[in-house]
């Protein structure tokens, strides 16, 4: 009868930060009297298994690689490298050993080389070629074979691996090897994935996604993950750079800048003086002096506005502001009669901007919807933009969804609607790699009166 005895054993190969991969290695081997006997019984028992002499430096190895040991691991491995004819289930093992040992011992090109061949000889299970081209794109991804670790990262998610960092490693190798149409294949499925369920992508997708798109000069689709970046991981940062992009579409008119300003006032955002005093004069232009006298302290309080012209127009602005209090009761009333719309939105407006917003809101959806708005896209946009200010986001969300025109009402729309969503501030992410730098705030230009 065939004597055997079967070691069996866990081999880590620790490969990078990415992570650890196990595999699983299990080596038959055999005496001196127990390879004579297997020999005289190959025929009738072709089992595969190990020569002693291969077996023995085999077994030191695998000691070794346990203990962690594993130069000294590697060390035996190659001392087997001259044992001559070695069956292909001898290289097999060796070359599973060596893997995880080159690995832990800091050669990653013998390690990337040796697991390869193990993968190759077709001998792995399921799991394991899983595990082994998991571990060979990591590997190819530390040297910065970026193509191979692509590739082998593909493998191994077409082998069944759900590893999230597989797909990672997957998208960063193909943007670092600049494949940036199948980046962007694999970026827009794992965005619509977790959007399918219901689930924001992650801050580094959305970096990748905004990588993607500038490496392609793709402007729509940076601004589209730019509004997924600012409603799930605001940051001034990413604010500055949606804002100014779509700020500097050329098809906005005029007439809306004023908009885009309040928003970068909303949040925060510093403005010029130039653009306090045409936020301001717009305000005084259209007939809302009140609003005009908020911006003009806004500008003086940031320390923005300082000179004399700057005081002269505030004092003029806030003298109007004061004889618009005292008759807005009787104005409101008289436009509250009127048939059409305009002059009972437009006091709507002015509560709000004063801050009685409930009475303010409740007018200007009255308005709204009375004959004689000659512009109803803008109107539509200022009572979204008026209940936002308001702390009302899914009315504002709403009200602005329903925002068309080809002048820039929706491009406004947009921006406001992605404050209304915007989910509370966290930690900015790592950088994706190559990430194109925060495009600076678009030159914006001055707005004029609206009418």
């Amino acid at each position: 009868m065939k004597s055997t005895r079967t070691l069996q054993s866990v081999i880590a190969a620790a490969l990078l930060a990415s992570g650890v991969f196990a595999t699983s290695v299990a080596l038959t081997w055999m005496d001196h009297a127990s390879a004579q006997a297997a020999a005289t019984d190959a025929a009738k028992a072709p089992a595969e298994t190990l020569r002693p002499e291969v077996a023995k430096l085999l077994k030191a190895a695998q000691d070794f690689i346990n203990a962690k040991q594993f130069k000294e691991g590697l060390a035996k491995l190659n001392e087997a490298d001259a044992i001559a004819g070695k069956t292909p289930y001898e290289a097999y093992i060796q070359e599973r050993l060596r893997g995880p040992a080159a690995a832990g011992a800091g050669e990653t090109a013998v390690a990337v080389k040796s697991f390869q061949l193990a993968y190759d000889t077709g001998r792995l299970n399921a799991a394991e070629r899983i595990q082994f081209s998991e571990a060979i794109a990591v590997a190819q991804f530390q040297q910065k074979d970026f193509k191979a670790a692509a590739l082998w990262t593909k493998r191994a998610i077409e082998n069944g691996s759900k590893a999230a960092q597989i797909k990672t490693i997957m998208i960063r190798a193909l943007l670092l090897s600049e494949d940036f149409a199948q980046a962007t294949k694999e970026i827009d499925a794992s965005i619509a994935e977790d959007q399918k369920v219901g689930r924001a992508p992650t801050q580094e997708m959305l970096l990748f996604a905004t990588t993607a798109a500038y490496k392609q000069n793709n402007d729509a689709a940076y601004i589209n993950a730019l509004e997924l970046l600012v409603v799930n991981y605001p940051s001034n940062e990413y604010w500055t750079d949606f804002i100014g992009r779509v700020a500097r579409n050329p098809n906005i008119a005029e007439r809306y800048m004023s908009d885009i300003f309040r928003l970068k006032l909303t949040l925060g955002q510093p403005l010029t003086a130039a653009q306090y005093l045409f936020m301001a004069q717009t305000a005084k232009g259209a007939g809302f002096p009140i609003d005009a006298t908020k911006v003009m302290d806004a500008g003086f309080a940031a320390g923005v506005l300082t000179t004399v012209e700057h005081k002269q127009f505030r004092d003029l602005v806030a003298k109007d502001a004061a004889d618009d209090v005292k008759n807005m009761t009787k104005s409101s009333a008289e436009a509250a009669k009127a048939k059409e719309g305009p002059g009972l939105f437009n006091s709507g407006l002015n509560y709000v901007y004063n801050g009685e917003t409930d009475k303010g809101l409740n007018m200007m959806e009255q308005g709204i919807r009375r004959a004689g708005i000659r512009r109803p896209d803008d109107a539509r946009l200022r009572l979204g933009i008026a209940f936002a200010l308001a702390g009302e986001k899914v009315a504002a969300a709403e009200t602005l969804a329903e925002v068309k025109g080809s002048e820039g009402a929706t491009e406004v729309a947009r921006v406001w609607t992605a404050y209304t969503k915007q989910k509370p501030a966290v930690p900015p992410a790592t950088a994706a790699p190559a990430s194109p730098p925060a495009a600076a705030s678009a030159p914006l230009k001055a707005p004029a009166a609206t009418k």
